[in-house]
């Protein structure tokens, strides 16, 4: 599976940001409909046109106008006809974070904090404009470069980003407040961080300093869901990750995630997933072995 990049000297200069509409780069591996992952996230806005997105084996369709909004590292494929008004905005975490100071920040929107929500954002066609305008912006900012535009983009991001998390929590009807809730967002970066050697509510609740009721209250509270629930759906998307991104075997997987059988893995990936480790796989990449 292909991994792309994030070009840092395409303007000569270090950018981590970039905006461009679709049809100036050749977007070979969208348009091609083959299973890659990116370093980047990314922010797409279609005025026009339909297509589909797949993430984790779910197909999610959408008709313009509508925002797609992917995170890293998440293997993604699409079915879409390539529109001439079709935009993208880039961009690497560390581009935000560091002039926040918060290496929190993107991890407090909910389309981008990894807690299972749906990729796709319809928006109305006033919402669209405003959107369009701040794309634009940025667009022209890095074509006509000067020596305050990184400041500059930063902020035209940072509204984006604020306006899109906005329009997704009134759109999904979400109300966990992820500004308040630190600890929930420490607990989501530390199931990150030690998914393949922690799987327990115990242990989590421990490097959080906090006894596991109060942590299944957080989690219920912001989510709606157990914290042993959220922990399974992070194990099962590293491991999707690992099936996807890597040639190890369906047992060495399960090895590298302390499951003390292959059948074990297997059960829990089926009971989670609804299929196997090797199904799954064969969805997209028939030729890894299994």
């Amino acid at each position: 599976m292909q991994r792309l990049d994030f070009q840092k000297y395409k303007y000569g200069k270090e950018l981590l940001i970039d905006c461009f509409y679709l049809p100036e780069i050749e977007a070979k591996i969208i348009s091609s409909g083959e299973m890659h992952a990116t370093s980047f996230y990314e922010v797409f806005l279609f005025l026009k046109g339909q297509g589909a997105v797949t993430l984790d084996g779910t197909e999610y369709h959408f008709k313009g106008p509508a925002v797609i909004l992917l995170p890293p590292s998440q293997p993604r494929k699409w079915n879409l006809k390539i529109t001439p008004d079709s935009m993208i905005l880039i961009f690497e975490g560390e581009f935000m974070e560091l002039f926040l100071k918060d290496n929190l920040f993107l991890n407090r929107l909910y389309y981008f904090g990894s807690y299972g929500n749906a990729p796709v954002l319809p928006v109305s066609r006033s919402e669209a404009d405003r959107l369009k305008l701040l794309f634009d912006r940025a667009k022209q900012e890095i074509n006509h470069w000067a020596d305050d535009s990184q400041h500059l983009l930063r902020a035209y991001l940072y509204e984006l980003l604020i306006l899109l998390n906005r329009m997704y929590a009134t759109h999904y009807q979400l109300s966990g407040n992820l500004y308040r809730n630190t600890d929930i967002l420490h607990f989501k970066k530390l199931l990150r961080e030690h998914i393949q050697e922690k799987q327990t509510v115990n242990e989590y609740a421990a490097l959080l300093q906090m006894n596991r009721n109060r942590l299944n209250q957080l989690c219920q509270d912001t989510f709606g869901k157990t914290a042993l629930t959220l922990i399974h759906s992070e194990l099962v998307q590293s491991c999707k990750n690992e099936l996807l991104t890597t040639a190890k075997t369906v047992a060495e997987i399960g090895y590298d995630y302390n499951f003390s059988a292959t059948s074990n893995f297997v059960r829990f990936f089926k009971k989670v997933t609804g299929q196997s480790p090797a199904a799954y796989r064969n969805q997209f990449i028939p030729q890894l072995p299994s």
